[in-house]
C-alpha cells in the first residue's frame, strides 16, 4: 500500500502540515514524511498506487488527511488488514513487527484522533422500545400479560444485538399494532364496569352426598340423591345463586336439580343442557338471618328403561359441573383489582372531573415516560374529557382513553432523553431520570422500579450508583440481562434455527438445542451473580448439566430434567467454547466448519473480526476430489494453499482446528473418517497449541486482554443501544483497566461500563 506517489509528495507535504487534529501526539504529516511513507512504499505501492488499485483500493487518490478521516471506514479496513497480518499476502514481502506497530499508530492518530481532556460521548439514535422491552414495561407498568410477540413486527438487529437504535425504524404498521396492543394490555389492567359482587365458587367435586360421585368433571348423579357442603356467607341478604349443570333427558323428560338451603330446596330447574355441554342456571334467593348454612343440589326424577329403542333416551342422569353464590346483592361488590386502583388511586371529596384526571395522568406519566411530566404535557390529554362527555361518559372513560394515547406517545415508545443534567462544555451529564432509565433497561429490559424513580427524584441516584447496580443484579430481572444480552453475544437464539442432520446424528433434537442454550445461560448467570472473575467464562472447570445433555458430553451419573452444577475434572470440557451450544451454532447441518468456529472466536470472543470473503472464492473441495479420502483437516489445507484465501484462513483456521474434536453438535470425537484428528494449530502471533485444551488456555491466558476489551465492547454497544465508533476507544480502554483493578470481575465491569462517559454523558 502506498500513500502518495513520490513524485507527489513534495506537493502534499506543506498542505498536510496545516491540517493536523488537535490532540495527535506528533505532526502526522513530519512523521510520515520520516516514517510511514517510505513502509508504504516498500510494501504496498505494487499493488495499490501508481494507476494500480487491487480491491478497489488506490491509496494515492488520498490527498490530504481530511480527505482520509472523510473515509474513514476505509482507512478502518486498510488499519485492519495491517493489524490482522492480513496485508500484504503471505507471498509477498512482509514489514517487521515494528514496521506495523508503526503503520497501526500513525493510522489512529492521524485518521482516529482522540483528544482525552475532551472525551465525546457520540451520537445515540433516539430509540424505540423493542418487543422484548415493551413486553416487561407493559408488564411492569399494568401488570398485564400481553402476547407480544403475536402483535409486533419483528425487531431488526445491528451489531449484535436486537435493540440498536439505528435499525428499529418504525412504521405505520407499527403504530397501529403498537395501538392495539395498548387496548389488550388496558383490558387486562382497567375495568369501567361494576364489579361483580363477592362470589363464592364450589366445584361440583368438591361436594360430597349419594346417588353419584365425584370427578374431574363436576358431580355426576346417576340416581337420586343429594351432594352437598357448608359454607359461610358474609351475612343476611339477597344472593344470586347460579348452578352450571347439564344432563340426559331419558324418555324425552329433562332432568330436574333442586338447590338445597339447609336440606330445604329453595328453587328447581330442568336442566335441558347436553350434559358435554353444562349451561348456567340460576335463582334469587333471600336469607333472613344466620351465615353458616349446608348448601347444596339434589337430583329427584332418575330413569332407566333398556327396552326403550333409542339408546339416547334410555337414561336421565346430571352433571352438576359447579355451584356459585354471589351476593349480597344488596351489599357492596368486590374492590376494583390492585392494578385499576394502580393507576386510578383515589378521588378525593369535592374533586373536579378535571383535576382528577390531571392528578391520574400526571402519576401514570412520571411512571409510564420514566421521568416527570413536562409543563403542559397532561393538559393536552385533556381533550379526551370533553370527548368522553359529548358522548355521554364519565371521567373514567376519558382517562382509559387518555391512557391509550399515552402509550402510542413517543415518551412512551422511546427512549427519550430530554438535555436537562449539568453542562461539562461540549458535553452534558444526563438527567437522573435519564440515567436510571438507562440502568433499568441495561439489566433489566424494562422500566425503572419504584426505588429507581425514588433516588432519582431526590438527586440521589449517583450517589448510591453501586449499591442499585449490586441490588439490580441481584434481582430476579437480571435474568433479563442473561437472556437478552448473553443470548445475543454468544448467538445462542440462533440454536432454534439449526437443524444438524438427523439422519447423522440421531439424537440431536429440540430438547437438546434446548437444553445446550440452558447450560450456556446458567454458567453465565452463575459467574455474573457470584462475581467471578468473567474469564472464568472461558475456563470454568464446572458446568450446568440435565441427563439428556449429560449423557450427550458421556457424563454419567446424572439423572432427570432438572439442571444441577456438575464438575468437569477429568473431561476435555471447560468454558463455553467447548459447549455444544457454541459447537452446534459453528457447524454445518453435516460436518464441523473450523472455519466457522475460528470466525466466530474471533468476532465473538476476541472483537478481532475478519473482513468478509474476496468475491469468487473456490468452494472447498469434497472428500476424495484429490484421489484420496481426506480428512476436514487435509481438504481445509489444500484450499488455503490459494494465495487469495491464505491470510484470511491463518487467522481462522488454526482456531477451528483446535476445535475438531468436537463434532458437528459438540460431542467427543477422536477420528475423522476413520483418521486420527490433529487438533494443534499456531495462532497468527506465533503461539502454537497441539490440542483444545492449550488452545483454551491461550484464549484465556495470553489472549485475554482481548477477550476483556471484547466483553467490554459488547457490554458498552449493548447498555448504549448503538455501535461504537473510533471515538469511544478510550471509553472501552478506560473499562477494561476499571475492572482489571478488582481482577476483572463481571460486577465491576457492569460498574465500570455504567461509569463510563457514554453512558454517563451526552452531547450538549
Amino acid at each position: 500500500m502506498v500513500f502518495f506517489r513520490s513524485h507527489q509528495l513534495a506537493r502534499h507535504l506543506a498542505w498536510i502540515a496545516c491540517v493536523v487534529p488537535l490532540g495527535v501526539s506528533a505532526d502526522p504529516a513530519q512523521q510520515f514524511h520520516d516514517e510511514i511513507e517510505p513502509i508504504f512504499i516498500n510494501y504496498c505501492y505494487d499493488c495499490h498506487g501508481d494507476g494500480l488499485s487491487k480491491g478497489d483500493l488506490a491509496l494515492d487518490e488520498y490527498q490530504s488527511i481530511d480527505s482520509m478521516i472523510a473515509n474513514r471506514s476505509v482507512w478502518k479496513r486498510i488499519r485492519d488488514h495491517i493489524d490482522f497480518r492480513l496485508m500484504p499476502p503471505p507471498d509477498e514481502y512482509q514489514p517487521s513487527d515494528l514496521e506495523r506497530s508503526k503503520l497501526v499508530k500513525w493510522i489512529d492518530d492521524a485518521v482516529f484522533p482522540i483528544d482525552p481532556d475532551h472525551p465525546d460521548p457520540g451520537h445515540v439514535t433516539l430509540r424505540r422500545l423493542n418487543r422484548t422491552e415493551y413486553r416487561n414495561t407493559i408488564q411492569d407498568l399494568l401488570g398485564a400479560n400481553i402476547k407480544v410477540d403475536e402483535i409486533l413486527p419483528p425487531d431488526d438487529s445491528g451489531y449484535g444485538f436486537d435493540h440498536i437504535g439505528d435499525v428499529l425504524t418504525i412504521s405505520p404498521l407499527h403504530l397501529e399494532r403498537y395501538l392495539d396492543a395498548a387496548k389488550e394490555a388496558l383490558d387486562q389492567a382497567v375495568h369501567l364496569k361494576p364489579m361483580p359482587f363477592p362470589q363464592i365458587k364450589i366445584e361440583g367435586n368438591q361436594l360430597a352426598g349419594e346417588g353419584g360421585e365425584p370427578s374431574k368433571e363436576g358431580w355426576y348423579f346417576y340416581g337420586n340423591g343429594t351432594a352437598s357442603k357448608e359454607v359461610n356467607l358474609p351475612k343476611p341478604g339477597r344472593y344470586l345463586i347460579k348452578v352450571i349443570a347439564g344432563g340426559t333427558s331419558g324418555a324425552g323428560i329433562a332432568p330436574k336439580l333442586d338447590f338445597l338451603l339447609e336440606d330445604e330446596v329453595m328453587h328447581t330447574w330442568d336442566i335441558t343442557a347436553p350434559i358435554e355441554a353444562p349451561k348456567e342456571y340460576s335463582t334469587e334467593i333471600t336469607i333472613e338471618s344466620g351465615n353458616r348454612f349446608k348448601v347444596g343440589a339434589a337430583f329427584t326424577n332418575d330413569f332407566w328403561d333398556e327396552t326403550i329403542p333409542d339408546p339416547n333416551q334410555r337414561d336421565r342422569n346430571v352433571r352438576l359441573k359447579r355451584l356459585v353464590i354471589e351476593g349480597p346483592l344488596d351489599g357492596p361488590r368486590q374492590p376494583k383489582p390492585a392494578r385499576h386502583r394502580q393507576i386510578y388511586g383515589s378521588r378525593e371529596e369535592g374533586q373536579d372531573d378535571r383535576s382528577y384526571m390531571l392528578a391520574v395522568l400526571d402519576r401514570f406519566a412520571r411512571r409510564a415516560f420514566r421521568r416527570p411530566p413536562e409543563p403542559g404535557e397532561i393538559e393536552h390529554y385533556l381533550v379526551f374529557l370533553k370527548t368522553a362527555e359529548q358522548n355521554g361518559e364519565n371521567v373514567d372513560y376519558a382517562i382509559r382513553h387518555a391512557l391509550e394515547a399515552m402509550l402510542v406517545s413517543p415518551a412512551f415508545l422511546f427512549h427519550e432523553e430530554p438535555k436537562t443534567g449539568e453542562s461539562h462544555g461540549d458535553i452534558r451529564l444526563i438527567s437522573e431520570y435519564a440515567l436510571a432509565s438507562r440502568l433499568s433497561y441495561f439489566l433489566w429490559s424494562s422500566m425503572p422500579d419504584q426505588q429507581l424513580f425514588d433516588l432519582a427524584a431526590s438527586g440521589k441516584l449517583r450517589e448510591n450508583l453501586k449499591a442499585q447496580v449490586e441490588r439490580m443484579i441481584a434481582s430476579p430481572k437480571s435474568g433479563q440481562f442473561v437472556e437478552n444480552f448473553a443470548g445475543q453475544w454468544l448467538q445462542l437464539r440462533d440454536l432454534q434455527s439449526i437443524f444438524p442432520d438427523n439422519k447423522i446424528f440421531p439424537d440431536y433434537d429440540g430438547n437438546l438445542a434446548r437444553s445446550m442454550a440452558t447450560e450456556t445461560l446458567m454458567l453465565f448467570s452463575d459467574v455474573l451473580h457470584q462475581n467471578e472473575p468473567v474469564d472464568r467464562l472461558l475456563d470454568a472447570d464446572y458446568t450446568f448439566l440435565n441427563q439428556k445433555l449429560a449423557e450427550h458430553y458421556g457424563i454419567d451419573g446424572i439423572q432427570g430434567n432438572e439442571f444441577r452444577k456438575v464438575s468437569l475434572e477429568g473431561t476435555e470440557r471447560r468454558g463455553i467454547l467447548n459447549q455444544g451450544s457454541v459447537l452446534t451454532l459453528t457447524s454445518y447441518p453435516r460436518r464441523t466448519s473450523p472455519v466457522l468456529r475460528g470466525k466466530y472466536v474471533l468476532e465473538n470472543i476476541l472483537d478481532t473480526p475478519p473482513p468478509p470473503p474476496p468475491p469468487n472464492i473456490p468452494q472447498l473441495e469434497a472428500a476424495g476430489a484429490h484421489g484420496k479420502n481426506l480428512s476436514l483437516r487435509q481438504q481445509m489445507e489444500l484450499h488455503r494453499s490459494d494465495p487469495s484465501c491464505s491470510s484470511c484462513h491463518a487467522l481462522m483456521d488454526p482456531i477451528g482446528f483446535g476445535l475438531e474434536n468436537f463434532n458437528a453438535v459438540g460431542a467427543w470425537r477422536s477420528e475423522d473418517r476413520g483418521k486420527p484428528i490433529d487438533s494443534s494449530g499456531k495462532l497468527a502471533d506465533g503461539s502454537t497449541f497441539a490440542n483444545s485444551t492449550e488452545l483454551r488456555e491461550l484464549i484465556s491466558g495470553k489472549q485475554r486482554p482481548l477477550f476483556h476489551r471484547a466483553l467490554a465492547t459488547k457490554l458498552l454497544t449493548y447498555a448504549l443501544g448503538r455501535g461504537l465508533e473510533w471515538y469511544d476507544r478510550p471509553a472501552v480502554d478506560q473499562i477494561v483497566l476499571k475492572a482489571e483493578t478488582e481482577e476483572s470481575r463481571f460486577i465491576p465491569l457492569i460498574l465500570a461500563v455504567i461509569d463510563s462517559v457514554p453512558f454517563q454523558y451526552q452531547r450538549d
